[in-house]
């Protein structure tokens, strides 16, 4: 059973869907359960439209180990509420009962928190935990962090597997006592590779002229991403223009550099499909505080687009060995621009290391060694 708080358009979902598939394939059946994305808010990355079928509880609970497929507990999704929370938990332990899954792999935050504890309880053989990224840091002030610790330390001392999808984000949690290094295994996330666009087809399906040189932004609109600093450094280099996909509406504290940019600026919302027409671009920008991996860089990397980004956790790890053009967090977007005024002038990273990269993100790959600890993990 694979337990994720709500399939939104994102890393984690891509992968659960991704190693639903590859499991299958060796044998391996998956309830994958879920809660719901919060209409208005966020854009769904429906399983159902990826060849996941869609269960109803009803028929999931009757089928029991049989039980293959998607499953939604709408209490299972986005923000903490006792009453939701009491519910999901009651849920996720009745399908745990039923189902009697060998192994219960969580992914994020309430995911893992809820999850696990069913699985405790239940007395599930194996309980994994997948560490995407940190929200133990930047994202909840000083209070919601220290509690939020508190909690991922006493669920890891009971978790078989901890993995983290990146070096720089296994270090992170030891520095923040929630494992020794030892306990924490790093996996590269499952990336699935779309078929790519040529890059002519791409930039006609995105209205990009032919001489036009490009950046772009993928990513959700939240603090840590740094959405300004991308526009920023696109208003400092007027030898390139800018694509955001993601957002829908520029924020107000970014007029400024809009307007310095002159036109060179477009917002082109959210795009489930970016993955196949990155090849349109002639650089990806990633300006974020931190990432677990970037799973964008490693489609760039796939697509043969240049990716520039800060040397901060996740990033770094992406971008290491000559794959990409690290800029030091301090030179800010003036150092994004001038990394992309170095592209310009013909400065590109290692090709051939950048799709190595890729390669080691093939989700077969990944799915096998997850095969390979769960069955080391198991009693």
């Amino acid at each position: 059973m694979r337990v994720l708080t709500r399939p939104n358009l994102g890393g984690p979902t891509r992968q659960a869907i991704a190693l639903w598939h590859e499991h299958r394939e060796a044998g391996v059946p998956t309830l994958l359960v879920t809660g719901a994305v919060e209409a208005g808010a966020e854009v769904e990355l429906s399983p159902a439209t990826h060849g996941v079928p869609r269960l109803e509880p009803a028929a999931a609970l009757a089928a029991g180990r049989d039980a293959a497929g998607w499953l939604v507990v709408p209490e299972l999704g986005r923000g903490l509420s006792p009453l939701g929370d009491r519910g999901a938990a009651r849920q996720l332990r009745e399908l745990m009962r039923r189902f009697e899954p060998d192994v219960v792999h969580t992914h994020t935050t309430k995911a893992g928190w809820l999850g696990r504890q069913a699985a405790f309880a239940c007395g599930v053989p194996v309980v994994a935990h997948t560490f995407h990224g940190l929200v133990l840091r930047d994202y909840f002030g000083a209070l919601g962090s220290w509690w939020l610790r508190r909690l991922e330390r006493r669920l890891a001392r009971r978790t078989d597997l901890l993995f983290a999808v990146s070096a720089s984000c296994r270090e992170e949690l030891v520095e923040l006592g929630v494992a020794a290094a030892e306990r924490i295994a790093v996996l590269s996330p499952a990336v699935p590779l779309p078929a790519a666009l040529p890059r002519g087809e791409a930039r006609r399906q995105l209205d990009i002229d032919g001489q036009d040189r490009r950046a772009v932004f993928v990513g959700r609109d939240a603090p840590v991403k740094r959405l300004e600093h991308f526009v920023a450094a696109i208003a400092a280099a007027p030898a390139w223009s800018g694509d955001v996909v993601g957002l829908g509406a520029w924020p107000a504290a970014l007029e400024a550099h809009v307007h310095r940019a002159a036109g060179r600026l477009r917002l082109c919302g959210p795009d489930p499909q970016i993955a196949q027409k990155l090849a349109a671009y002639d650089a990806l920008v990633l300006p974020s505080r931190r990432e677990g991996l970037p799973l964008v860089a490693i489609e760039a990397f796939a697509a043969g687009v240049p990716v520039v980004g800060y040397d901060v956790p996740g990033v770094g790890d992406a971008l290491a060995e000559g794959r990409g053009i690290l800029v030091p967090e301090s030179a800010g977007p003036a150092g994004l621009a001038a990394a992309l005024a170095r592209l310009a002038d013909g400065a590109l990273p290692d090709v051939a290391a950048a799709r190595a990269m890729a390669e080691v993100c093939a989700p077969r790959a990944v799915a096998a060694r997850l095969l390979a600890a769960y069955a080391a993990a198991k009693p």
